[in-house]
């Protein structure tokens, strides 16, 4: 998964998918009167505006839940009726929370360094505190997905590792606005639980197996890998969600 942007830059506090936002609503209103124009793909607007996908994807859904444009099937980003698009596009800039690939890069950062430090620092003691989190999450029921208690407590324990109270906090504060986040929680409806969990509890074991071993390197990149795995399936979920046979066949009676 490609995290980074090209181009763009955040600027104050304005997040990155709330300037992208911007410019494809200015897009839309530009070519209004044209009725021959059709809205670009995800890959194209990326290639346009020089950002990655995951940042017109959370520009998408932010124009999504403001009801500028519907994300349909076989006709990929659809233009909703002109009068939903706002005359003041500071409404556009107002911020829903950070976005779930936003969230992400910060966590590949911040995590995967905390898991080599704590490979340096493990006790026996933490590997089972570690080992009991990995069971929760296998008891845990596929509806509880969105805030499994025990992954959220597997990650936090690896941040306690660490020592360094700093690291705790960014940690903790990282996984609150995921939980607060409502751009998550709608890109999360489209998951298959059942098919991801054998993956991402597959990750949890591969950290666990680095830092029972005290080896940082490995740690390191078993928690990028894990979190670089919820990207890339956050990114083919909301694919297989477009495209699933009850939205096709929906599309197909409306005549789409």
């Amino acid at each position: 998964m490609e995290f980074a942007a090209q181009g763009f830059r955040v600027q104050g506090e304005q997040r990155l998918y709330q300037i992208v936002a911007r410019r494809i609503a200015r897009m839309i209103e530009a070519n209004a009167a044209n009725p021959e124009w059709r809205m670009p793909s995800e890959r194209e607007l990326a290639e346009e505006l020089q950002v990655s996908r995951p940042v017109v994807r959370e520009a998408v859904i932010a124009l999504e839940m403001r009801g500028i444009v519907e994300v349909k099937g076989r006709a990929g980003i659809v233009v909703l009726p002109a009068r939903n698009v706002p005359s003041n596009f500071d409404k556009i800039s107002a911020d829903i929370g950070p976005g779930p690939f936003e969230l992400l890069e910060a966590r590949l950062a911040v995590e995967s360094s905390a898991a080599a430090m704590a490979a340096e620092r493990a006790t026996n003691y933490d590997i089972l505190v570690l080992e009991e989190c990995i069971a929760q999450m296998e008891q845990e029921t596929n509806v509880m997905l969105l805030k499994e208690k025990g992954d959220r407590d597997f990650h936090m324990t690896i941040a306690r590792m660490t020592g360094n109270a700093i690291i705790v906090s960014i940690v903790e504060a990282l996984w609150a606005q995921r939980d607060e986040s409502v751009m998550w929680r709608k890109l999360h409806e489209h998951i298959h639980a059942p098919s991801v969990r054998p993956l991402w509890i597959g990750d949890h074991h591969a950290v666990l197996t680095a830092l029972r071993l005290r080896n940082p390197d490995a740690a390191y990149k078993a928690m990028a890998r894990h979190i670089r795995n919820v990207s890339n399936e956050l990114m083919d979920a909301y694919e297989r969600g477009r495209f699933s046979p009850d939205i096709m066949q929906l599309d197909e009676k409306k005549g789409l």
